[in-house]
């Protein structure tokens, strides 16, 4: 199996956990898209770009960030292996896109155009129920993110992004984490700090 089959066979499994495809549905689908091979902390989308695309990290992690008037970046998302991202609403609008997306690691990424994207909507219903639920899923975790930013604080935010991401704890630079969070890389520091004080406590009483 050439490594390119490997890409596609990632991006198949991904799609047929909301679809079932035929064999054409499948070629047609996968006909849209190519394999696109970034180096680490390269760019791939900037804010105020008027590029309107779909992604699926093959291997690797990106890094989705909002930019400031002033010039300071917020982390938005982390996106690593098996993925589906891209700026859906610019997208849909026709607008510019609103954030940047870096890559943080080398990446292989399978990217369409939206346009082609939506243009199967027309060829076949079962595409439009694909693009249905691919924009349900990005919806769902935008809401999540905002809810967890609004309502929590700084030590349940990163519990909760170690519980949800345990495999990008280690990938990711703490001070990415911590724009993600929505806090200072010190204030992180020292929730880290803190919780492994409470922990090393907790492992006292347990032994007494």
């Amino acid at each position: 199996m050439k490594e390119t089959d490997t890409y596609y066979h990632q991006l198949h499994d991904a799609v047929t956990q909301w679809v079932d495809l035929t064999d054409r549905q499948w070629s047609m689908l996968s006909e849209i898209f190519r394999v696109k091979s970034v180096g680490e902390q390269e760019n791939i989308l900037l804010p105020g770009d008027h590029v309107h695309e779909l992604l699926f990290v093959c291997s690797g992690l990106l890094r989705f960030y909002y930019l400031s008037e002033s010039g300071t970046e917020s982390n938005k998302a982390f996106i690593a292996e098996n993925t589906f991202a891209g700026p859906l609403a610019a997208s849909v609008l026709g607008l510019p896109v609103i954030y940047g997306v870096q890559a943080l690691e080398s990446s292989i990424l399978l990217v369409a155009s939206y346009t082609d994207f939506v243009a199967l909507f027309n060829e076949h219903p079962i595409f439009d129920r694909l693009g249905r639920k691919l924009a349900e899923w990005l919806l769902i975790h935008k809401e999540l993110r905002a809810r967890h930013l609004l309502q929590q604080q700084a030590k349940d935010r990163y519990l909760g992004f170690i519980e949800q991401f345990p495999e990008l704890v280690d990938r990711v630079p703490q001070y990415h984490i911590a724009s993600y969070l929505g806090i200072t890389d010190v204030s992180l520091s020292r929730l880290k700090r803190s919780l492994r004080e409470e922990e090393a406590v907790t492992l006292l009483e347990i032994r007494d």
